[in-house]
């Protein structure tokens, strides 16, 4: 190999989302310590026999709903960028949405989203900073349906008497959203006022970060009803589950159960909220009077399905990557990192001198 292609290798891998470091072993290291603390005060014998008595067919119609979400989930972020030259389909999207999902479920502080952003540069040729762009905005919506539910739901079951993991989850969803939101409103202000010392690479950036964050105003009703398709996909998740265990929850304690788990799910310090998710979800079936062996037992089955269970099958999609058309990384020839990053540089000035 040459000594200007191995300066492009260089170059590239150093453009690499940094996902493995001392923070993700550490954090690794908390999530380990955590569930082990919680497995010691589990009963197996009696989660086993309450699991063994379950409905299986509800167990798994509730899992096809909730994995159901991924493609749907993939095919609104589609809709998000279609006014950027894409080169996947649906498809495509939704396999990328699953593989940085199981990516994030094994890295903390939402990482896995910046390796999304990543994987729609070398699979779909989408600039990382649209990429991201596309992402915030994905986030937003979600984190203000999650956050509008979970108070709604929590107002109307409990009002005054809110364990302190639920209340921290209610605040934890807040300040994602307003942070969130406050950077998508900074950008759109300030997008044309950028200051004059900013090198242009970094307007280019900023440019096409803003060009993928806000979706064609056409795109906006189609976002909005497969965003409500997803909502009702993962609510009937847990729908099922819980009635796969023999309860009869109100819709207002499923929405509950629903949404303050996922908001618990931002704790940055353990991939996915690995172990605080746990606890969330345990205190909330107790707080709408389900029994703590059967309150064990649903939490123990929902996490086996959808974090254990995920990163089991994104290690078996990450096997087949091939087969699937999906690049991670190492798949990406130094002449398709070259072509992609002359692509990126024309969209670039594109956006910035149309910007």
């Amino acid at each position: 190999m040459s000594e200007q292609a191995n300066n492009t290798s260089q170059n590239n891998n150093q453009k690499v989302p940094t996902l493995w470091g001392w923070h993700t072993w550490l954090s690794i290291a908390i999530t380990v310590v955590i569930l082990l603390c919680l497995a010691a005060m589990l009963d197996l014998r009696e989660i086993w026999r309450e699991v063994a008595a379950s409905d299986k067919k509800l167990l798994l119609l509730g899992a096809l709903a909730h994995y159901a979400t991924y493609p749907v989930r993939g095919l609104r972020w589609r809709r998000c960028l279609i006014h950027l030259p894409l080169k996947a389909g649906a498809g495509k999207f939704g396999v990328l949405v699953f593989f940085y999902n199981f990516v994030d479920n094994v890295v903390p502080a939402k990482l896995g989203d910046v390796y999304g952003a990543h994987l729609a540069r070398i699979n779909c040729g989408i600039r990382r900073s649209a990429a991201m762009g596309s992402l915030v905005f994905l986030r937003v919506v979600d984190a203000w349906v999650l956050l509008l539910l979970a108070s709604v739901a929590s107002w109307i079951l409990f009002s005054s008497r809110l364990l302190p993991s639920v209340f921290w989850s209610l605040i934890g969803g807040g300040i994602i959203a307003v942070i969130a939101t406050s950077l998508m409103l900074t950008l759109f202000l300030f997008k044309k006022s950028l200051p004059g010392w900013l090198p242009e690479k970094v307007h280019q950036m900023i440019h096409a970060f803003h060009t993928g964050m806000w979706p064609r105003p056409s795109e906006i009703v189609p976002i909005v009803i497969l965003t409500a398709i997803i909502w009702v996909l993962e609510t009937s998740w847990i729908l099922l589950l819980t009635l796969a265990f023999g309860l009869t929850p109100s819709a207002a304690e499923v929405v509950f159960l629903t949404m303050i788990p996922l908001l618990a799910s931002a704790f940055p310090f353990t991939p996915s909220g690995a172990g605080v998710v746990e606890v969330t979800l345990f205190s909330c079936l107790r707080l709408i009077g389900v029994a703590a062996p059967t309150a064990v037992s649903v939490t123990v089955a929902n996490r086996f399905i959808d974090y254990w269970l995920h990163i089991g099958l994104g290690l078996v999609t990450w096997a087949i990557r091939r087969s699937l058309g999906l690049r991670t990384w190492r798949e990406v020839p130094i002449e398709d990192f070259q072509q992609v990053a002359g692509a990126e540089t024309s969209l670039n000035q594109k956006v910035f001198h149309e910007g």
